[in-house]
């Protein structure tokens, strides 16, 4: 007497993900999806981001000395606005398909600033300082063309410098 192979499943429930066709993400086909209830989770607004990221952050920056509290609204309009250039500027390609950017690579900046030791924060350019690092650890680390590397340098200079009100020369790190 033969064994059947089959086995009968019941109750099981399926759940998949997919990004939009593009940088290396081919099309799914109609047929599959048919299968499956669609559900879009749309991106955060700007504003939402900023209101967020800023009570964060300013929590945190009260606990300091020199009142750099007040810098955590500029810091962040300056995070959320590199963030949105770089998701904009640099999309993934088949050779660059690791240039997905999302909301987690922003708030690992905020996280990074978090990190930091309360004394060693002591007035503006240290958190500026400190802010710079972060942003080039999460984004421009992981630029792989020095092309693309300067062109960031160039971008997040321009717009920390007019959301920090602080003028110093761009340095290659």
């Amino acid at each position: 007497m033969k064994k059947l192979l089959f086995k009968n499943v019941k109750d099981t429930r399926f759940v998949a993900a997919c990004g939009p066709p593009g940088g290396g993400r081919s099309d799914v086909s109609p047929r599959l999806f048919r299968h499956f209830n669609m559900i879009w989770v749309p991106d955060l607004s700007v504003q939402s981001m900023k209101t967020i990221f800023t009570a964060i952050l300013r929590g945190n920056l009260e606990l300091k000395p020199g009142g750099v509290a007040m810098l955590a609204e500029s810091v962040v309009k300056s995070a959320v606005e590199i963030y949105q250039k770089t998701i904009n500027d640099f999309l993934p390609t088949p050779t660059k398909c690791h240039y997905t950017f999302n909301l987690r690579d922003l708030s690992k900046v905020v996280q990074g600033m978090l990190m930091c030791k309360n004394e060693d924060i002591e007035n503006k350019a240290d958190l500026a300082y400190l802010y710079i690092n972060e942003t080039y650890r999460v984004f421009r680390d992981r630029l792989i063309d020095e092309k693309d590397r300067e062109r960031f340098n160039l971008m997040s200079h321009e717009i920390m410098e007019s959301h920090l009100n602080l003028d110093w020369e761009l340095a290659v790190f």
